[in-house]
């Protein structure tokens, strides 16, 4: 009788992602237009915090596809520190002062990285688990 393997990361289809998407979605198309004054959370700290969650996943499936990662094995510790350091860079140094677009906010940098360490934490915490493998 064969060894069942555990499925592995589930990229777009795995329940943090989706429920991120989800939330941002939320906050984008109802919350945000429906508020009478401006408020940090809804206007641009969750979306923040969300990137990570959000995007990571689409990035590591696309690596995967063309061979740049190796297995499906659930976010590494260095992929998420990768990944933070590069969006914090792009969103709050180069895009504000070389491509004009936005503001360089300190605290957007670590809502990105209080996102990722979440998530990382939330995807280490989620593979010990049979369930959510899918074993």
């Amino acid at each position: 009788m064969p060894v069942e393997q555990p499925a592995g990361f589930g990229y777009w289809r795995d329940p943090l992602f989706l429920a991120c998407l989800v939330t941002y979605f939320v906050n984008r198309l109802l919350i945000k237009p429906n508020l009478h004054h401006y408020s940090p959370l809804f206007h641009g700290h969750l979306n923040d915090t969300l990137t990570v969650p959000v995007a990571l996943p689409v990035y590591l499936l696309v690596y995967r596809i063309i061979g740049f990662r190796p297995d499906d094995q659930p976010p590494r510790w260095w992929e998420v520190a990768l990944h933070v350091a590069v969006w914090d860079v792009f969103f709050e140094w180069f895009g504000p002062h070389y491509l004009h677009r936005g503001v360089g906010d300190p605290i957007d940098a670590v809502c990105i990285a209080g996102g990722g360490l979440a998530a990382w934490a939330f995807w280490r915490w989620a593979d010990a688990k049979p369930a959510y493998r899918g074993a």
